[in-house]
């Protein structure tokens, strides 16, 4: 077996206590070290996410980032929904109670999911207040929020070249 596993929480909840030494600078340390490894391994996972979550967009200028990790991982664990985000949701009705062919059911199944994705891993007070039709207009409303418009993107430029 020659992978290795390394899992962040292994020695989380090893015990810290001291032999015997009076020396409380080390044992503090070791304290510290269990949370901070935790911290690390939380934050990482946000940024790249796993298997079973989307990478997560804490702050808007984190956007451009973010939002290549996001497909990345959409295409590799939804592709169904990834290509609901490029092309729009166009077969059937919007709310899903008449559908009748498998195509159609498979094509809203993977616009929800798509829709449900992008609401689990963008932070509920950047997301909460667009409205959209379906998952292909919440993601260009989320760009057009996080990067602004056209022209906005054109003054930033100017500004810092001046």
């Amino acid at each position: 077996m020659d992978d290795i596993f390394l899992n962040p929480f292994s020695d989380m909840y090893a015990f810290t206590g001291s032999s015997g030494n009076n020396d409380t600078s080390s044992s503090n340390t070791n304290e510290n070290q269990p949370k901070e490894k935790k911290k690390e391994a939380w934050e990482s996972e946000s940024a790249f996410g796993t298997f079973n979550k989307p990478p997560k967009l804490m702050a808007i200028e984190e956007y451009s980032r973010w939002s290549r990790k996001f497909e990345d991982w959409l295409m590799a664990f939804a592709y169904a929904s990834w290509k609901s985000l490029k092309n729009g949701y166009t077969l059937g009705d919007k709310t899903g109670e008449t559908l009748s062919s498998a195509e159609e059911i498979e094509s809203f199944v993977a616009e929800q999911m798509c829709v449900a994705l992008l609401f689990q891993s963008v932070r509920e007070d950047i997301i909460s207040l667009i409205d959209y039709s379906n998952a292909k207009d919440l993601w260009n409303k989320l760009k057009a929020k996080c990067i602004g418009s056209e022209e906005i993107v054109k003054n930033k430029r100017k500004l810092l070249r001046k």
